[in-house]
């Protein structure tokens, strides 16, 4: 097969714009109960730790879900079965560490996914369509709330590319408001 040499065909088609959909993501009050309830869920233990491992690190479902105790450092997750094929290690707090570990070198987690669809769609029906992932964008969303750092926020999610990190950088308090103390013009003295 040979290579084309002509002009490019599509070169005087339009890209497509897509409008960018504002994403959903968990009220605290809807995260406080959905700890709360997974704590009494009878049914399943590993709800509860799941939902806060996911809450705490933005990992997705299936990295979670993937853990095994080689994984877990003291007040660390490394996730190595990552959409992105690339191992990352998320910090998590003593608490949190408490409430997963387990003295084991085998798996953390035996729950599916449909398990814990079910649960978050039985307690926030609203966000049916993004269930188990609304964890990994509410935390996401709360970490550039709460003053997080956007490539910081990249390495914890695991993005490639950082457009795909970008969709929460509205989210920020000052992210537009710095250029106005972190431009050139403010460390220069120029007189008026």
């Amino acid at each position: 097969m040979g290579e084309w040499k002509g002009d490019n065909p599509l070169q005087s088609v339009r890209q497509f714009k897509l409008h960018e959909t504002e994403m959903e993501f968990l009220t605290i009050e809807e995260m406080q109960n959905l700890i709360f309830k997974s704590e009494v869920h009878e049914f399943h233990g590993d709800i509860h730790k799941i939902i806060k491992l996911c809450l705490a690190t933005g990992a997705r479902f299936r990295e979670a879900s993937r853990l095994t105790g080689v994984q877990l450092t003291k007040y660390k997750v490394t996730f190595t079965q990552t959409k992105g094929k690339k191992n990352r290690s998320v910090p998590i707090n003593p608490e949190l560490y408490d409430v997963i570990y387990k003295e084991s070198s085998g798996p953390l987690f035996n729950i599916g996914y449909s398990t814990v669809y079910r649960f978050i769609v039985k307690h926030v029906p609203r966000l049916k369509q993004q269930a188990a992932h609304v964890l990994r964008h509410a935390f996401a969303s709360y970490y550039m709330m709460n003053g997080g750092n956007i490539i910081a926020l990249q390495r914890i999610l695991g993005h490639s590319d950082i457009k795909q990190t970008m969709r929460y950088a509205h989210l920020a308090p000052d992210h537009l408001e710095d250029v106005v103390t972190q431009n050139p013009l403010t460390s220069l003295e120029v007189s008026p």
